[in-house]
């Protein structure tokens, strides 16, 4: 084939392949929830919804007694998307969605919590992955953030 006649077959080809559309999963959109949890180690109150989430945490942090729910909040992110997610004590969390649902209906994110390093990590859906960050409120409480993806396909 004389080099014209092959480029404009490589050009046909790749404009035939963006006319399809983009590969399966592209739009996939994943619903991110994240929750504000304030740990203290004056009471020993802990919110109903934080049951699971305050045993879990007290295997590591034992002096932390009370978990309360000051703030939760869910959006919606197309797989490769970044969004930030207001906390308490005008502390934000980045969440970026690094890979949509795989064939283990697993999600792979990117967390960046406030005052801490970039956490990438595959997590199962409807799971709550606790982070228990550095900051501290001028009460002295923890700020702990949990964050869980929903849905994923076929669950």
């Amino acid at each position: 084939m004389p080099h014209t006649v092959r480029h404009t077959f490589w050009v046909s080809a790749l404009l035939g392949l963006l006319a399809l559309g983009s590969p399966a999963g592209a739009h996939e959109k994943v619903r991110v929830t994240v929750v504000a949890i304030l740990a203290t180690e004056h009471d020993g109150d802990v919110d109903p919804r934080l049951r699971c989430v305050a045993q879990e945490v007290r295997k590591r942090y034992p002096r932390l007694t009370g978990f309360h729910l000051p703030r939760m909040c869910c959006k919606s992110l197309e797989v490769g998307s970044r969004d930030d997610f207001d906390l308490v004590a005008g502390q934000k969390a980045s969440i970026t969605v690094q890979r949509g649902t795989d064939k283990d209906k697993r999600v792979r994110l990117v967390v960046v919590p406030p005052q801490m390093g970039e956490i990438t990590y595959d997590t199962a859906c409807g799971k709550f992955l606790p982070i228990v960050t550095p900051v501290r409120t001028p009460e002295g409480d923890r700020l702990i953030i949990a964050v869980r993806v929903q849905p994923c396909h076929g669950r």
